[in-house]
Order: structure tokens, then sequence, then C-alpha cells
């Protein structure tokens, strides 16, 4: 069991390093509407407040997602954006 442990934090690191390598972009250029369907929406906010206070002038269904700047520090970013959206993102 104590393998499957090392293994799996083993995969958390790699995957921490990566997004270091690779942090998310406050721009994001949106691959999944069509023209028919509404904007989409991925802002980043840096205080927890405007992400809240951004999510109720939404029309859309939209989620407010905590991610850490930099692993170890405790500093966050606040992602604002739908969760077809955000599971697209993650997948690829």
């Amino acid at each position: 069991m104590n393998r499957k442990w090392e293994a799996r934090l083993k995969q958390i690191e790699e995957r921490a390093s990566h997004y270091e390598r690779k942090p998310l972009s406050s721009v994001y250029r949106p691959r999944l509407s069509k023209p028919e369907e509404p904007p989409s929406i991925w802002k980043l906010f840096h205080r927890q407040t405007q992400a809240f206070n951004f999510v109720k002038s939404c029309k859309e269904d939209v989620h407010v997602f905590a991610l850490e700047c930099k692993v170890g520090d405790g500093q966050r970013i606040y992602l604002v954006t739908t969760y077809a959206e955000l599971w697209f993102y993650y997948k690829s």
C-alpha cells in the first residue's frame, strides 16, 4: 500500500511541476463556443471577493475555482468559468 501512495505522490508532484512551468493563462481563447452559443467565460482574479462579485454579475452558470500560484507558499488565484470549460481545459 505504501508503494501506491508513493506513486500517487510522484504523479501529483509531476503535475505540480508541469503547472509551474506552464501556468494557466489569464487570456483564454475559447475553444468550446460555437457562434450560436453564448461567449465563453474564463477570468482570473487575485482576490476571492472580486471573483464572487463577478459571479454575481454573470448571467451564465459559472463557478469559482481556487488555484495555487506557486506550490508551497499558499498564495492563490481564483478562476471563474463553467464546469464544461474547466473540464475541457483540464483534459487537454
